[in-house]
């Protein structure tokens, strides 16, 4: 993920200002104190880390305007339908999907800490942000955590033509000793529906192999890609792999559709239909010590994560990284220079201070 190519494009702001204006905007449209604290942390989290798609810019569409147009319960608390010691099943009774998902990934630590390893599922949910999120709430336990969701669809099968997939990421965080967590978090699509939007907002053709026309031609052109098709990871046809990303995007919607007795397949709506709590997710977490002693594995990572770094690089490239490496090296920079917020999405959310009638302070 690159750096904001023209500063100009950006404006700045810090972490605990994007933060507290996310939070009274929640409120200020029925979400509790607590809830809207949660969401906005995870919303920040994503800006902070550099992931501009899934961060404030969703904010007022795809959280506090699918609240005002009742297609979200604000006030939906989890429940749990079915547990046993180390799985667990919850109802998010359609509302912010990032509640009940760290709601989920909450009670799969705890289960985990009790019983070395533990999954869980959600249903009736809704878009909750980065996956990797919840995976990284289990490396303070010394833990390897896992999550992933399925999503409205966006995303065509390998030789298929009509939209079948979400953008199914998949999330898997592993804890390492001096070096920074390894944070593998992607999409199962060439690239998620939001960097689409950060392209057309940017105006900016696609890179070949992200997208298809509603014909399954190949387009560089991002409304017309959000028309028709995201491709699976490795593009189009099976030459380069495109089999293997949708293989794994399938797989995701099964683990949280079928698995949580939630939608799934073509049951799930496509992008632009009104829905409701559409979404399922999947986490689990395995404790390092049930396999060796923590501090030698933390040792062996570092030992891991350095080796690929300090390998050779290709020609005309100055380093080698390894997943999450990017996104901690943004973390320290936007934390100590400011979290750029592009100027688009500034001034949504101004307007939308305005609609609300609260402070842009940002």
């Amino acid at each position: 993920m690159s750096e904001p190519a023209v500063a100009s494009e950006y404006r700045l702001t810090t972490e605990s200002k994007l933060h507290a204006f996310i939070a009274r905007a929640l409120e200020r449209v029925g979400v509790s104190p607590h809830d809207a604290q949660t969401v906005a942390e995870v919303l920040v989290a994503a800006d902070v880390r550099g992931i501009e798609s899934h961060g404030c810019a969703r904010l007022v569409k795809f959280y506090v305007g699918r609240i005002r147009d009742g297609l979200i319960d604000p006030k939906a608390v989890p429940s749990i339908v079915r547990q046993t010691a180390t799985s667990v099943l919850v109802d998010a009774g359609n509302g912010l999907g990032h509640i009940a998902a760290k709601f989920a990934m909450d009670t799969v630590i705890e289960k985990a800490r009790q019983h070395g390893a533990a999954f869980g599922t959600v249903r009736n949910s809704n878009h909750f942000g980065i996956a990797g999120y919840y995976a990284m709430l289990a490396l303070p336990h010394d833990m390897i955590g896992i999550a992933s969701t399925n999503s409205m669809r966006y995303g065509a099968a390998t030789f298929g033509r009509e939209a079948m997939l979400g953008t199914n990421p998949l999330a898997c965080a592993v804890p390492a000793g001096n070096e920074p967590a390894f944070v593998l978090d992607f999409a199962t699509t060439t690239v998620p529906l939001g960097e689409l939007e950060v392209f057309n907002r940017k105006g900016l053709p696609l890179l070949p192999g992200w997208a298809v026309d509603r014909d399954a031609n190949p387009t560089t052109d991002p409304e017309v890609g959000m028309a028709g098709a995201l491709l699976p990871l490795g593009g189009y046809g099976t030459d380069l792999g495109g089999h293997k990303g949708y293989g794994l995007g399938l797989l995701v919607d099964i683990l949280c559709g079928v698995l949580s007795g939630g939608a799934f397949g073509n049951s799930l709506p496509r992008r632009n239909e009104e829905a409701r709590g559409a979404v399922a997710h999947f986490f689990a977490a395995f404790r390092i010590d049930g396999f060796r002693d923590v501090a030698a594995f933390k040792a062996d990572m570092d030992r891991e994560l350095r080796a690929f770094k300090q390998s050779a690089k290709a020609p005309g490239q100055e380093r080698v990284y390894v997943a999450g490496e990017i996104e901690h090296e943004k973390t320290l920079k936007h934390r100590a220079q400011g979290v750029p917020v592009h100027v688009k999405v500034w001034e949504g959310l101004e307007r939308l201070s305005t609609e609300l009638g609260i402070a842009f302070d940002l």
